[in-house]
């Protein structure tokens, strides 16, 4: 577990500089936990007040329909942020679910406990800041692909971006991430191979 805390310390200094007290300050509020595959760490319509670094392991996050129709909106792996970050601002129940796609290890401290450490040290308050700018770049982009690309071009930028996790995806999990129907990926891969 001790390696774990190294693997998220390490991670989240390549973001800001956090001097060892105040890693220290921020381990006193977290803790490590382990999500089993197809577990949740988020539910739609349920409260959260937590956020996380996903230490290893994999996780989708998406949306469902009233009819029960599941739409992928992003994966999450090693070293990136898990949260219903909007649902935690406005204090309302999750807009959508955050689900292990495999075995995996996550460190989670409380949202409160986490904008307390603002106080403490500006490397907190710039480490927030970054997180949000990567957010923001990733939903952009995301947003830019689904409007302006094709449906190919989308899943290869996927792969790119996943490929090393991708056997570790469920096909209709990738078409739907893409916008496509199960049969539309099969027809691209089909094409790519």
């Amino acid at each position: 577990m001790e390696q774990a805390w190294a693997s998220v310390y390490a991670a989240l200094r390549q973001l800001s500089p956090i001097p060892l007290e105040e890693w220290n300050a921020f381990k006193a509020s977290a803790a490590y936990r382990s999500i089993a595959k197809h577990a949740h760490f988020v539910r739609e319509g349920e409260p959260t007040d937590s956020i996380a670094v996903c230490v290893s392991g994999l996780f989708r996050l998406y949306y469902t329909t009233p009819d029960g129709s599941e739409y992928n909106k992003s994966f999450c792996a090693g070293s990136d942020f898990l949260a219903s970050y909007s649902a935690l601002l406005l204090n309302t129940p999750s807009f959508f679910s955050v689900q292990a796609l495999m075995d995996s290890e996550l460190v989670v401290i409380r949202f409160a406990d986490f904008q307390a450490l603002y106080a403490r040290n500006v490397c907190w308050e710039r480490l927030g800041r970054i997180l949000i700018e990567r957010l923001f770049v990733k939903k952009e982009t995301r947003e830019r692909e689904l409007l302006m690309l094709s449906a190919e071009k989308r899943y290869l930028l996927f792969i790119e971006k996943y490929g090393h996790h991708a056997k570790n995806i469920p096909q209709y999990h990738i078409a739907s991430y893409l916008g496509i129907t199960p049969v539309a990926l099969s027809r691209i891969r089909g094409k790519l191979t």
